[in-house]
């Protein structure tokens, strides 16, 4: 699998000159199998840039959309992904039964109050919502992909995906706390990501700034490399960047996490997602 960043920011896109490096666009993450399946989780700004990419190098317009949840800065994205208005483009959607509502309720609604002047019904690409994730996993091709519920206000899906022998899960907008709802403990969340290659997840936040955002349903980066360290896994890859931190700022996250890791005596490596960067598993 290739796992490619188009936007990793959190809450409202944020360009500038301070986030050229770890990107200003918000939550897109694009999953490629190894037999050509595409997959794309969140349509955030970061999927604009995708949907120029897939035009101009004639890639396929078959895709798998999963949406995490149906908060603004993870679907406005969509009304400017070019191949939505192409008849040969074909999405199908999965992942929180929110958020194709949310996805939908960004376009005009044909009654005065829609916030796009296009409506959705008037899309030409081929769009349906499968809902196979809220009772089992979803498998396309050689690839299976499992739901979890995240702790998050209004509520939201985490996934694992898995190909072959490979695996990773990806989790953003996920507060994690020992003691959270049944079901959404951190134990819970080790669980469901033991033995992966790689994890994904939320750490919008510092561990000095936690508590003023309770509830908010974010992470800090220690609660993502705690919850690694106990999920067994060795490689984490922080995102949800909080838009008013820089790329310097960044930087100084990870250090500050690498030692962390070290003090623990641990095994984990450790950074933070940068637009454009793409992974092979």
């Amino acid at each position: 699998m290739d796992i490619r960043f188009w936007g990793t920011r959190g809450s409202i896109a944020a360009p500038g000159q301070s986030t050229v490096e770890f990107g200003g666009n918000t939550s897109c993450v694009e999953v490629v199998s190894a037999s050509g399946e595409r997959f794309v989780i969140d349509a955030g700004t970061g999927i604009r840039g995708l949907g120029d990419y897939l035009l101009e190098s004639g890639q396929s317009l078959q895709l798998t959309l999963l949406l995490t949840h149906n908060h603004w800065d993870h679907v406005l994205g969509m009304p400017f992904f070019k191949p939505i208005y192409l008849e040969n483009t074909q999405i199908d959607v999965d992942g929180c039964p929110k958020g194709f509502y949310g996805l939908a309720a960004i376009f005009d609604d044909r009654k005065g109050n829609g916030f796009f002047p296009v409506a959705f019904d008037d899309l030409k690409a081929q769009i349906r919502y499968l809902d196979v994730l809220t009772r089992g996993p979803l498998t396309i091709g050689n690839v299976v992909i499992e739901g979890i519920e995240l702790n998050h206000p209004q509520g939201g899906m985490g996934f694992r995906f898995r190909e072959d022998e490979k695996s990773f899960v990806f989790m953003t907008d996920n507060e994690l706390r020992a003691n959270g709802p049944v079901g959404r403990r951190l134990d819970d969340y080790a669980f469901f990501a033991q033995g992966c290659d790689l994890l994904i997840h939320d750490a919008q936040y510092l561990p000095k700034e936690i508590s003023s955002h309770r509830g908010w349903g974010h992470s800090t980066y220690i609660d993502a490399i705690r919850l690694a360290l106990a999920s067994g896994i060795h490689r984490l890859i922080f995102f949800h960047h909080d838009p008013c931190r820089t790329d310097r700022q960044i930087r100084d996250m990870e250090k500050r996490a690498r030692q962390y890791v070290k003090e623990q005596q641990a095994q984990l490596e450790v950074s933070a997602a940068r637009e454009g960067e793409i992974i092979h598993l």
